[in-house]
């Protein structure tokens, strides 16, 4: 029996070896495309067909598929045995915090009309927050750039599973663009522009964390929000990091907001833990690019 990316392949009539198969029945699962029309399925098709960038990603991402599995389940694991070891406490005063915000949300829109009160319970859920992946696109990272992105293909998959917005914000010394995948859903012409995003110079830190507020302010209700820096390490305003301002901005933004920041360094040699301290986590993709 012919599954999904089978059929498609003979539908539209295009020669694939049997490694490009896999290529693209690994985008098809990661990406939802059952979920695009037949126009979509076939613009995707093409492009991929014709895109040595997208290939090569999608082949890095399925080499690394099991190393990230592993990583998936193993984070969890050492997160909970540390709260169970020291966390009890910050965890009590999360949930106390995140209890005040969403009784002040529904006390702001409970209406009252005459003696009835109109309380909006469905408002009092709670609500996971976006996906944010920064991604260093700078002359030091062009070696990086297929690797990072191929990184980034399954995390289509947690937000579509969870529900959540999946932004990606590529940036040197500014931001240029910036793309929105609502719920993890395949937008074509953003995921195509993602792809092919290039950019030259140096990277500056500060520019995107700023960026970064300004798109949780726009989900400020939610429980947590996931923040993920792709980076060659070495941005040249690092040092401003751990300046007041910068430790203000970022300390609001974790208690506020409920962020948490990773960071995938491309190698640990050229990582400033001082630099960055408000890491919750840190992977460095040494042995990937070997």
């Amino acid at each position: 029996m012919k599954d999904a990316v089978e059929s498609l392949i003979e539908k539209f009539d295009l020669e694939f070896t049997p490694e490009q198969r896999d290529f693209l029945r690994f985008l098809y699962e990661n990406l939802h495309l059952e979920e695009l029309s037949d126009k979509e399925q076939s613009f995707f098709i093409d492009y991929f067909y014709k895109s040595e960038t997208l290939r090569n990603m999608a082949a890095f991402a399925l080499e690394l598929a099991d190393i990230m599995r592993e990583i998936c389940e193993l984070i969890p694991a050492i997160e909970k045995a540390e709260r169970l070891t020291n966390g009890k406490e910050q965890r009590l005063y999360n949930e106390r915090k995140w209890q005040i915000a969403r009784r002040q949300k529904l006390s702001r829109q409970t209406i009252k009309k005459g003696n009835i009160l109109y309380v909006p319970f469905e408002e009092y859920k709670e609500e996971t927050g976006p996906i944010i992946i920064c991604l260093e696109q700078t002359t030091g990272m062009a070696a990086y750039s297929e690797l990072c992105k191929s990184i980034i293909l399954p995390l289509f998959m947690n937000a579509h599973r969870e529900q959540r917005d999946l932004y990606i914000v590529p940036y040197d010394c500014q931001i240029h663009v910036h793309y929105r995948f609502e719920n993890g859903h395949l937008n074509l012409s953003d995921f195509k522009g993602f792809i092919e995003y290039k950019a030259k110079g140096e990277a500056a830190i500060l520019p995107v964390l700023h960026f970064v507020k300004g798109l949780l302010q726009e989900n400020q209700h939610c429980t947590e929000a996931d923040i993920i820096i792709f980076t060659e390490g070495t941005p040249i305003d690092g040092q401003h990091l751990v300046g007041k301002q910068a430790k203000a901005l970022l300390e609001e933004m974790k208690r506020k907001y409920h962020a948490e920041f990773s960071v995938i360094a491309m190698h640990e040699h050229n990582f400033n833990e001082q630099q960055f301290w408000f890491a919750n986590k840190a992977f460095f993709a040494d042995d990937a690019i070997q």
